[in-house]
């Protein structure tokens, strides 16, 4: 089975970066699972090359052909247009090449979007999956909504990463949509009773940027909590290259906790694995999430989590055994949550917290979930 996977966004070859990188794990989780899959992604931006570069390299196991040109930013329906037809063209180019792949699998509306005007050209089945918190937080831009539409029409099957997510695409089409979630690599995330916890209680918060992942309220409760617990020492760890981490310096300057934050910048997932071993408890403050990758790779590690109750966080934390949750937007609540995870901090079992990560959200689990879908959609 050929399948072409269609991120809208993904890592630049060669770096640590976070975003996208879940697609390309995607592709190795199904290969290893004897499914020819591959990665194409064109990166059509202001930070392009002025001539278009076409490369095609074996990324850690994934054919990868990627696309480079300068284009400028889609900021009306014209250019969205254009956009989209140059990224049909390079389709075109790669089916004439490697042969018509059976089925496509498009990550987020953009990609559908190429999918479903390709259909003009060529009749590609394909996948839709939306995962972006856009649809949550209302912030599709307008001149965007005309390509929705066809995204969904054209789609085999559509899917998304959590029920309440679902919930916010359902009025865009009469069509089922299927809940399928985000996993975790059960290669680098897992829980190591042999490592030694850090010595001072420690909170791990991973991913940017800091309103999206609520880091002000994060940083206002953490304070708080220190300032309850006066005699008790805690540290927290922030993760990710995050834009806004002079200003969240600040703020931890005038609450006097600035000493006790570490900031790692961005670092590559088998460190994040190693930190969230060593540390104690994960915090999603998050004002939204659509599911929370982050979440389940902390659980995986045997970790409780105290989270806010997003979309994400509601869908993956059903037990008291996994942690805590909290309101949005709320210090107050957060704080809260964090005082109850430590002083109950004893009663967490890392074997049971992986064994319910592991049953739900690992790699096996869910590539299997989409080989039964891809099989359906070609049936």
């Amino acid at each position: 089975m050929h399948i072409l996977i269609l991120p809208s966004w993904y890592f630049p070859p060669g770096t640590q970066e976070i975003a996208g990188r879940m697609f390309h794990h995607l592709a190795g989780g199904l290969r290893e699972q004897g499914i020819d899959a591959r990665v194409l992604h064109s990166e059509y931006s202001t930070k392009g090359p002025l001539f278009k570069n076409v490369t095609f390299e074996v990324e850690e196991d994934v054919p990868t052909w990627r696309t480079t040109q300068f284009f400028p930013p889609k900021g009306n329906t014209f250019i969205m247009k254009v956009w989209v037809r140059k990224y049909v063209n390079d389709i075109l180019a790669y089916i004439q090449k490697e042969g018509k792949p059976d089925l496509i699998h498009a990550h987020s509306y953009l990609a559908a979007s190429v999918c479903a005007s390709l259909q003009a050209k060529v009749k590609v089945p394909f996948i839709y999956t939306e995962r972006l918190s856009g649809f949550v937080l209302q912030k599709i831009p307008k001149h965007h909504y005309s390509i929705l539409p066809g995204c969904f029409k054209y789609a085999s099957e559509i899917t998304c990463v959590s029920p309440g997510l679902l919930d916010r695409l359902q009025p865009h089409t009469n069509k089922h949509i299927k809940v399928i979630p985000n996993f975790f690599d059960e290669r680098i995330f897992y829980p190591d009773a042999s490592v030694q916890k850090n010595s001072v209680f420690t909170w791990v918060s991973i991913g940017e940027p800091a309103n999206v992942k609520g880091l002000d309220i994060l940083i206002h409760a953490f304070a708080g909590l220190k300032k309850k617990l006066i005699n008790v020492s805690m540290h927290l760890i922030l993760i990710d290259d995050i834009p806004e981490k002079e200003e969240l310096v600040k703020l931890a300057v005038s609450l006097g906790i600035a000493a006790d934050i570490t900031w790692t910048g961005l670092i590559h997932q088998t460190k994040i694995a190693a930190i969230l071993r060593e540390s104690h408890v994960l915090i999603s403050a998050s004002r939204v999430e659509t599911f929370g990758k982050a979440i389940v790779e902390a659980q995986a590690c045997g970790l409780p989590v105290v989270a806010t109750k997003t979309d994400g966080a509601s869908y993956i934390i059903t037990s008291s055994k996994q942690g805590e949750l909290a309101a949005i937007g709320s210090p107050e609540d957060l704080m809260r949550a964090m005082g109850k995870v430590y002083v109950g901090y004893s009663t967490y079992d890392p074997s049971t917290i992986h064994a319910l990560a592991e049953k739900r959200f690992g790699l096996k689990t869910v590539i299997h979930q989409w080989i039964k879908l891809y099989n359906s959609a070609l049936s």
